[in-house]
């Protein structure tokens, strides 16, 4: 599946990025390290390169358009084509809606949704020639429900959810069999993105390298979604069951509905 393949992977000078690159590049794929952090995307193709695989850095600020009009000319120059593209920068502001900054609020879905939408079309070329090309979304479980005081952090995860599935589904349409996709939507991930956030029942902070593991998996498997923990993958039949009214109790009973009340984490690259 990675063997002899070349995958760019956004915000990967640290947390979860910085191990997908790590994983791939394991399994034998050459990694396009690309994150607002030179120096930590450098670090990152430098452990790489000492455990024998391929690697190159690329500093990009994904908040400028410009700049990722001209990743592509930037990869090909030092890596060629690419054959996966794993979406995986984003960023989180926390707090009540009229609260938290309007620059923030548009930042998150610059980061989250733009960025997204922009790097996939300008690598679509790339993706089309690939024999068997794979698009990796990282979105989020609250990319299915309403998440308070996390507001326009949801907002751009149910576009990365609908964006993938439309995606998906228009490959389909169009005969392009050869690009898979696979939206990874995960609960709370243990690397300070979400620092001071009260767990909600029946959740618990999923480590990075086990979440690391299951998109190995689910990109292996060419899985449409990578849903954990295992509760996430139980919110579509809830949705579907459960009248508006009950959906909203059940977030208040679990704790869903003020678990973000006090976040104070950072910003991921």
């Amino acid at each position: 599946m990675f063997n002899n393949k070349t995958f760019l992977i956004t915000g990967a000078a640290s947390g979860i990025g910085r191990l997908m690159a790590l994983a791939f590049a394991r399994r034998g794929a050459a990694i396009v390290v690309v994150d607002i952090n030179g120096e930590g995307a450098d670090a990152v193709a430098a452990e790489i390169g000492k455990s024998g695989g391929r690697a190159w850095a690329i500093r990009v600020d994904l908040t400028d358009i410009a700049q990722i009009e001209q990743l592509p000319a930037q990869v090909h120059a030092v890596a060629g084509r690419i054959d996966g593209l794993v979406n995986n920068a984003g960023i989180v502001f926390g707090g009540a809606f009229d609260e938290v900054p309007l620059q923030q609020h548009l930042l998150t879905y610059r980061v989250n949704s733009d960025a997204m939408v922009a790097l996939t079309y300008v690598f679509m070329p790339d993706l089309q020639a690939s024999r068997e090309a794979h698009l990796v979304n990282i979105a989020s479980g609250a990319g299915f429900v309403g998440v308070p005081y996390g507001t326009t952090y949801a907002g751009s995860k149910w576009a990365a959810v609908g964006f993938s599935e439309s995606l998906r589904q228009e490959f389909i349409e169009r005969g392009m069999s050869n690009i898979a996709v696979t939206t990874v939507c995960p609960g709370y991930i243990d690397t300070g993105m979400f620092s001071g956030v009260r767990m909600p029942s029946l959740f618990k902070p999923m480590s990075p390298d086990y979440i690391v593991g299951k998109i190995i998996e689910g990109v292996e498997a060419k899985e449409a979604f990578v849903k954990e923990p295992f509760i996430l993958k139980t919110t579509d039949w809830l949705r579907a069951a459960l009248p508006l009214r009950l959906q909203v109790k059940t977030a208040q009973i679990l704790g869903l509905s003020d678990s973000m009340r006090h976040w104070k984490g950072r910003k991921a690259g």
